[in-house]
C-alpha cells in the first residue's frame, strides 16, 4: 500500500512536470512582471558632477554631525565641572563625593 502510494505521488509529479514545466522550476519569473525601463545614459561630465556634489553633501552631513558630538561633550563636560564645584562647596568626603557627581550628572538639574 505505501509503496503504490508513493508510485501514484511521483507519477503524479511526473505528469504535471510534463503538462506544465514553469510549475516545476520553482525559480521561473512569473509571466506577468514588467521590467523596468533602463535609464538614459548621462554623459561622463554629469556622473562627475553628481558624484562631486553627493560626496559634498556628504561631507557637509560628517562636518555637521562633529559639531554636534563637540558640543554635546562640551556640555557633558561643562555639566561635570558644576557637580564637581557643588561637590566641593558641601565638602563631601571621597566616596560621597564620587555619589554625589554621579547623581549629579545623571539628573537632569544639578542638585
Amino acid at each position: 500500500m505505501l509503496l503504490s502510494l508513493r508510485s501514484n505521488f511521483l507519477s503524479l509529479a511526473v505528469i504535471v512536470s510534463v503538462l506544465d514545466p514553469s510549475f516545476a522550476l520553482a525559480q521561473s519569473a512569473p509571466s506577468n512582471t514588467t521590467v523596468a525601463p533602463k535609464p538614459v545614459n548621462k554623459s561622463a561630465s554629469e556622473r562627475r558632477k553628481a558624484l562631486e556634489e553627493e560626496t559634498a553633501q556628504k561631507q557637509k552631513r560628517l562636518e555637521e554631525s562633529d559639531k554636534r558630538a563637540l558640543e554635546a561633550v562640551e556640555m557633558r563636560n561643562r555639566k561635570r565641572a558644576d557637580c564637581r564645584k557643588q561637590a566641593r562647596e558641601q565638602k563631601l568626603h571621597y566616596m560621597k563625593r564620587v555619589r554625589f557627581i554621579r547623581k549629579c550628572m545623571s539628573s537632569g538639574s544639578p542638585q
